[in-house]
């Protein structure tokens, strides 16, 4: 439990830094907030769930890999929402850019995936790794391919961007970042592990564990990371963020199944890690929908749809515990 609580303290504290330098290299470059809260940030505040979920397959628990990798992106929009109720004087969804929606299109389009191999559990296979696998990550890298791109094309036809007024080094913001991306990385091997123990010792199921525990653990470097891009007004960042860690977690537990022995990874989980893809598609879809709202009467009906997302995540932990 110890080891647990330790490693997430670590987690928070390095994801609080590499959200300070992605914000850095987001202004010293071209790349742009977008690009590097989908890539830079989403990807290094997931590495966690990387470690958490590699090591759940290795250890043979595929319930926890799966929850874990699916969980988190419940947990995610769970987080993105509190903090649209936080800052809703700024009008998140109405101020972010409208390219975020081929990302929340994508993170959809993996989460079907993922909730249709676990529910027809498909057993074809390939170099030890299941169809399910092949299929998720051949979408994930031709859509970030084709995201960035696009990205890359839109950001040329801004304006030039203004130099930073930190005096910091481009070489030394992206070292730092490096060095904390490596202390996430490494913290999630303890949570997996922790995690893993309780569920055996604890008489809690261990979807439950990967679900919940160690997927609201695993996520906090991203809600750290997504407040303090929000902090630092940078929305780009902070909804990219979220949305590519979404896209990153699914991607992970596909990394996984690479590691898992005991067939595909995907049928190997219990039944019940469908409900939680079905209710990542169900939020995802909510958010598409919000990122393709131009102006809201009120703030009461702008605030509405994050209330009624926060009360589906309170109902979700009810039923799954």
């Amino acid at each position: 439990m110890m080891i647990f609580f330790v490693t997430a303290v670590i987690s928070v504290f390095s994801a609080i830094k590499l959200s300070t330098y992605a914000d850095m290299i987001s202004r010293q470059t071209r790349i742009g907030g977008m690009l590097a809260g989908t890539l830079l940030l989403a990807v290094a505040t997931s590495l966690p769930e990387l470690t958490a979920t590699v090591s759940a397959a290795v250890i043979g628990n595929a319930d926890i890999a799966i929850g874990n990798g699916l969980g988190s992106i419940i947990f995610n929009f769970l987080v993105l929402f509190l903090l649209d109720l936080y800052f809703r004087k700024q009008r998140l969804f109405l101020r972010v850019s409208h390219n975020h929606f081929h990302t929340g299109l994508l993170s959809l389009g993996l989460g079907v995936i993922a909730g249709l191999a676990i529910y027809f559990q498909p057993d074809q296979s390939s170099f030890g790794i299941g169809l399910t696998s092949w299929i998720i990550a051949a979408v994930y890298f031709i859509g970030i391919s084709l995201i960035s791109l696009k990205q890359r094309k839109d950001k040329k036809k801004e304006a030039d961007v203004p130099e930073s007024e930190n005096t910091m080094s481009l070489r030394k913001v992206i070292a730092l970042f490096i060095f904390y991306a490596g202390i996430i990385f490494f913290s999630g091997s303890g949570l997996s592990i922790s995690g893993d123990w309780m569920a055996s010792t604890t008489g809690i199921s261990a979807t439950v564990v990967g679900s919940l525990l160690i997927a609201m653990a695993t996520s906090l470097p991203d809600a750290v990371g997504v407040y303090v891009a929000l902090r630092k007004a940078n929305i780009n960042l902070a909804i990219g963020a979220i949305l590519g860690s979404n896209l990153f977690n699914i991607f992970v537990v596909t990394i996984s199944d690479g590691f898992y022995r005991s067939g595909s990874i995907w049928i190997a989980g219990d039944s019940m890690n469908m409900w939680t893809a079905i209710v990542g598609c169900l939020l995802t879809f909510a958010i598409l929908l919000l990122l393709k709202r131009d102006k809201t009467k009120n703030a009461f009906t702008y605030s509405l749809p994050s209330l009624l997302a926060i009360f589906c995540y309170i109902l979700f932990t009810v039923f799954i515990l």
